[in-house]
C-alpha cells in the first residue's frame, strides 16, 4: 500500500488522520478500490494465474482426471479468497476487488504469525467465518454478514453490530511473495514449508491442513471430508503445479431467454444458449451462456428457438461478441455446472442483469443485480416436465448451492447509469491481409477505452476485440474480446496478440 492509503486506512475516516486505529476493537473495512493500483494488480495476477491452472474434477473423474505423482491434499474452505500483506512491519488483509481490512481480531492474528516474515510478503487465503450454532460448516455468505460487523471507514465509532468480527478467520494456502522475492516461481513444497514456519495447525489464523500423497488418498479424504458434509470439496495440488479442485457435481433447472448462431461452412448453426433464472418478484436473472450439445440436440433446438422469437429492448452478446436473439421464455432446460462462484463486492463480473417480460412488450431490463457464476456449465435435456415459475426454475436453487448475501454486495445498478458515461476512445487499430488459393484472410484488432468503467459496472475500463477470417477453414469467422483495467495492460494484450498471429506473409491493410 502507498504511504498515503495506510494513513487513512488508520483513520476513523479520510477526513481525519489523527484518530488512532485503536478506536475501533473491531477493525475498519476499506471499500472496494482502496488498495494501491500495484498491490491490486499483483493480487489479480494470482487470482487469474491460479485459475488457469485450477482443473474442475468430479469425484467420478478422480481415478483418471488426476495426474499420477505426489499430491498436496486439503479441505476446500467455503470462504473468500483474500491475501495477508506485510509491508512496512504491518499487516493487512486486502481482497483482490481492493477492499482493505485492518485492526480486527483475525488481522491482528495475522499479525502475530507473519511476525518472523520479512516486509514485502504476501500470503493467499481463504476468509471464512463461523457458522451460527448449530449452523454447520462455514459457508461464504457467512464472511458477508460477518464483515458487517466490521466498522466501516468513515463511519463513527460504533455504527458496526458487536460480535460479528469475531467469527472471522483466516486459513493460509499459498505463498505469493517473501520478502519482495516472487515466490510463485519456488515449488509448492517450498512454499509450504514456510507457511507451516509462520502459521500454526490451528487457531483463527492457522494454515489449511495438507497431506502428502497419490491420487488414492484425494479419494479417501474426498469420502471423510466432502461426502461427511463437513467442507465444500478439496484440492490437489500436482508436484508438476497443476491444481486439481473434487467438487460434487451441480445441477439446475433454467430457462432459455435468448441465443446465439454460428456460421460453419454455408450452414447456420445453433452456438450457445442464454439462460436465466426467475426471482421471487417475478423479474427473470440472466445466469450465463450454457453449451455442450449433440448434433441431435443443436438441430432439435435451433428449430425450436428459430420459431420462438420475441422483441428486446435490452442487447446481449455471446462469448464471440456477436448479438444473441431474444426468444419467448417457454423452454426450460436442465444443465450440470462443475462449480458455482459466488457473487463479490464490488466486483462487475458478479453483477448481472434482470429482465421483465411481457407478451406485448417482449423483454426490458430491470437493472443490475448479484450473481453467481457457473464453471464450465453443459447442457443436459430439455425438461417437458418443468414450469416457468419461481418454484421450477427460481433462485432459490442456486441459493441453496452457494448462498450469498446480496446486502453484502454492491447496490443494483441503474441502467440509465450509462447516459452520464464519458465518449468511447480508440486506442489502436491495425489490419492485415493474406492471399492465398481459397481467397483473402483478413487479421485484425481495435482497442478502446469504453469511457463507461466509473459509472456503470457492466463495463470494462479497456476493451481490445480480435477478428480472424480465414475463408477455406471449417468457421472461418473467428472473434475473441479481452478486456483490462488499466491503458498499459490492453496495450500489452494487443502486442502479445500481433507477435502470436502475425507472421510472414501478413501484409499491413
Amino acid at each position: 500500500m502507498t504511504e498515503e492509503s495506510r494513513v487513512t486506512l488508520d483513520a476513523a475516516s479520510s477526513g481525519d488522520r489523527r484518530t488512532p486505529f485503536g478506536d475501533f476493537p473491531t477493525g475498519v473495512l476499506a471499500p472496494p478500490g482502496s488498495l494501491d493500483p500495484a498491490t491490486t494488480e499483483t493480487l489479480r495476477e494470482y487470482k487469474l494465474r491460479v485459475a488457469k491452472r485450477y482443473r474442475a474434477v468430479v469425484p467420478a473423474q478422480i481415478g483418471v482426471a488426476i495426474l499420477e505423482g505426489r499430491l498436496f491434499i486439503s479441505p476446500k474452505i467455503d470462504g473468500e479468497l483474500w491475501f495477508a500483506v506485510k509491508r512496512a512491519g504491518r499487516v493487512a488483509l486486502c481482497a483482490p476487488n481492493g477492499r482493505v481490512l485492518q485492526g480486527a481480531p483475525v488481522v491482528r492474528d495475522v499479525a502475530a504469525a507473519l511476525a518472523g516474515a520479512a516486509d514485502e510478503t504476501v500470503v493467499a487465503g481463504e476468509l471464512f467465518a463461523r457458522a451460527d450454532e448449530g449452523g454447520g460448516r462455514p459457508r461464504v455468505f457467512h464472511v458477508g454478514r460477518a464483515l458487517r460487523g466490521i466498522q466501516r471507514l468513515g463511519e463513527p465509532p460504533g455504527a458496526a453490530p458487536e460480535g460479528e468480527a469475531d467469527r472471522l478467520g483466516f486459513k493460509a494456502f499459498d505463498l505469493v511473495s517473501a520478502g519482495g522475492e516472487d515466490a510463485q516461481s519456488w515449488s509448492y513444497e517450498r512454499r509450504l514449508e514456510l507457511l507451516r514456519m509462520w502459521f500454526p495447525a490451528g487457531g483463527r489464523a492457522s494454515i489449511v491442513a495438507t497431506e502428502e500423497g497419490d491420487k488414492g488418498l484425494v479419494g479417501a479424504r474426498y469420502a471423510e471430508w466432502v461426502e461427511s458434509g463437513r467442507y465444500e470439496g478439496l484440492v490437489a495440488r500436482h508436484e508438476g503445479g497443476a491444481i486439481f479442485k473434487v467438487k460434487p457435481i451441480v445441477s439446475l433447472d433454467a430457462v432459455i431467454v435468448a441465443w446465439s448462431e454460428r456460421l460453419v461452412y454455408d450452414k447456420v448453426e445453433l452456438r450457445e444458449l442464454q439462460v436465466a433464472l426467475i426471482r421471487d418478484d417475478g423479474r427473470f436473472h440472466v445466469l450465463g451462456s450454457v453449451s455442450g450439445f449433440d448434433e441431435a440436440t443443436r438441430a432439435t433446438l435451433h428449430a425450436r428457438l428459430d420459431a420462438l422469437g420475441a422483441s428486446s429492448t435490452y442487447r446481449m452478446a455471446n462469448r464471440e461478441g456477436t448479438l444473441c436473439r431474444f426468444v419467448r421464455p417457454e423452454l426450460v432446460i436442465e444443465i450440470d455446472t462443475t462449480d458455482v462462484m459466488a457473487p463479490e463486492p464490488g466486483e462487475s463480473q458478479s453483477q448481472k442483469m434482470t429482465l421483465a417480460y411481457s407478451e406485448d412488450g417482449g423483454w426490458e431490463p430491470r437493472g443490475l443485480l448479484p450473481m453467481c457464476s457457473l464453471i464450465h456449465p453443459r447442457f443436459l435435456r430439455i425438461r417437458q416436465d418443468k414450469r416457468v415459475d419461481a418454484a421450477d426454475v427460481g433462485l432459490e436453487q442456486l441459493r441453496q448451492i452457494a448462498p450469498f448475501d446480496e446486502e453484502e454486495l454492491a447496490a443494483p445498478v441503474r441502467v440509465s447509469a450509462v447516459e452520464t458515461t464519458s465518449p468511447s476512445r480508440v486506442l489502436e487499430r491495425k489490419v492485415w491481409v493474406k492471399s492465398g488459393k481459397g481467397g483473402t484472410a483478413v487479421r485484425k484488432f481495435v482497442a478502446w477505452a469504453t469511457g463507461r468503467a466509473d459509472k456503470d459496472p457492466r463495463y470494462p475500463a479497456f476493451v481490445v476485440a480480435f477478428t480472424d477470417f480465414s475463408p477455406g477453414r471449417k468457421e472461418p469467422l473467428q472473434r475473441e474480446l479481452r478486456v483490462a483495467s488499466s491503458e498499459p495492460r490492453i496495450r500489452a494484450l494487443a502486442a502479445a496478440w500481433e507477435a502470436e498471429n502475425i507472421k510472414k506473409g501478413w501484409t499491413p491493410a
